[in-house]
């Protein structure tokens, strides 16, 4: 898997709930790795997206305790869940986004690691795992310095020489390709018509934990993409077709 990380001169990440600094050429960054993709993260890192929604044109599972759905995205709700979803996906289609507790958890997991490094202290109230001081994490690569309204920062990649193995079977690599694959003319359908709005956002209603379960529980070879079709928490391309031949 791969992380992803902005962090001040102390390896703080957030303070109060909040980014310690919005800088544009990070936040790009940012969407650029991420989207079509599948992304970790927990409840207050999905708190602090704007209107507390996940992110769209991205698979979002969310680790929580507290929250049985969330629409748009994923829940899982303990640990052991959350990895045996995991090992469905491809390990290069992940992306762990946060907060501290799941860098924390995952960190082992992950093969690269995606630095945004600030020259500034935050005063931040909660804090990434210094990788400097971690003899499995190297750094093999940093940007030039550069500055946003006089806050200096780099892009750092780090990569984990001791990367602790989780079996993924990529059964589900698809399931992020299902972001990437709307043709110009599928995408006006799905602006235009009702009927595809399934397809346009897909898991509108959220994914539950015990829906998690019931997955993992059935073992019977299929992956979790296959299991959301099924399950009609998914359109397919071809009921997307079919929807909109209907309506028409």
């Amino acid at each position: 898997m791969k992380l992803i990380a902005a962090v001040d001169e102390k390896w703080g990440i957030g303070k109060a709930g909040a980014l310690l600094a919005s800088v544009p050429e990070d936040m790009k960054f940012f969407r650029e790795s991420t989207r079509g993709h599948v992304l970790v993260m927990g409840h207050n890192t999905l708190v602090s997206f704007p209107n507390s929604k996940p992110l769209p044109a991205r698979l979002n599972i969310v680790m929580s305790r507290r929250e049985k759905a969330v629409p748009g995205a994923v829940v899982c709700d303990s640990t052991e869940q959350l990895l045996a979803l995991l090992q469905d996906f491809s390990s290069d289609d992940i992306f762990v986004i946060g907060g501290g507790m799941i860098y924390s958890l995952l960190l082992p997991y992950c093969e690269t690691a995606y630095i945004t490094k600030m020259q500034f202290d935050g005063k931040a109230d909660a804090f990434f795992p210094n990788l400097d001081e971690n003899p499995s994490w190297q750094a093999v690569s940093e940007s030039q310095e550069k500055e946003h309204e006089g806050l200096r920062f780099s892009f750092v990649k780090y990569e984990n020489r001791a990367v602790k193995p989780l079996h993924f079977n990529g059964n589900s690599s698809a399931m992020a390709d299902y972001f990437k694959k709307k043709s110009p003319e599928e995408s006006a359908l799905c602006e235009e018509n009702a009927c595809a709005r399934a397809y346009a956002k897909p898991l509108e209603h959220g994914v539950t934990a015990g829906d998690v379960a019931d997955f993992l529980a059935e073992q019977s070879g299929c992956s979790f993409e296959e299991y959301l079709w099924r399950n009609r928490f998914l359109m397919t391309k071809d009921g997307f077709l079919a929807a909109v031949s209907n309506n028409q």
